[in-house]
């Protein structure tokens, strides 16, 4: 029953009150938080993450992936424009999304980072491009440290011609390593990564002082 009502979206994955999706509070508060700035090693262009993952993305991003409840995408694709536009992007701007691995799409049914990009792009009036391909390589990311997993994507993503400027988009990031190789990636075939975007902060600790970015300031 629970599963059921997860599906048709009649409880809140965040809360498990009543709501499409999420409820109205929950869904009020996402969208309330202001941006940050990241910092990962090997990351070395401005990367903004819209909110932090815990506690409430952390629940949507997997119901949304992996469970099918597509309802969440407004929610998800607004918050990951919003950070995208702290990065003051130029309308010429194109954004990248961070690729899934060939099984990972077609056991979901739907290539969900591609989803998410080109509703981003459409709220920020910008064009968005799956400029990149990823091989089935190395170890599993879970068990690995943050110099491991840099180790491990590396070189494993391709990408096709593209001139001017991106934006590489994620749903989250952890280490940042897969926005790096990524990053490698799209410069090796001739693009200008301007920086990076994503929903959610996964790494940022309990209590840690937040720098906030608001939308359409510039930064040093």
């Amino acid at each position: 029953m629970a599963a059921a009502h997860l599906f048709l979206g009649a409880v809140c994955g965040a809360c498990g009150g009543p709501g499409w999706g999420t409820c109205s509070a929950c869904a009020t508060e996402i969208s309330s938080v202001v941006p940050h700035p990241l910092r990962r090693p090997g990351v070395e262009f401005p990367l903004v993450a819209a909110n932090d993952y815990r506690p409430h993305l952390e629940k949507l991003v997997p119901m949304f992936k992996d469970d099918g409840a597509l309802q969440l995408a407004p929610l998800l694709s607004r918050r990951l424009a919003v950070a995208t536009w702290c990065l003051d992007v130029s309308a010429s701007t194109c954004l990248v999304p961070v690729p899934s691995l060939a099984d990972a799409v077609r056991r979901r049914g739907a290539d969900h980072g591609a989803m998410l990009a080109a509703s981003a792009a459409r709220h920020l009036g910008l064009r968005w491009r799956a400029q990149l391909t990823r091989e089935i390589r190395g170890l599993d990311q879970r068990s690995l440290s943050a110099a491991g997993r840099q180790l491990n994507v590396h070189n494993t993503m391709r990408a096709r011609r593209l001139t001017g400027a991106v934006v590489i988009v994620d749903d989250v990031c952890t280490t940042g390593a897969s926005l790096a190789e990524a990053a490698r990636a799209l410069e090796a075939a001739g693009a200008i990564v301007l920086g990076g975007a994503v929903i959610g902060d996964a790494d940022r600790r309990p209590n840690t002082p937040r720098t906030e970015i608001h939308p359409g300031r510039s930064r040093s």
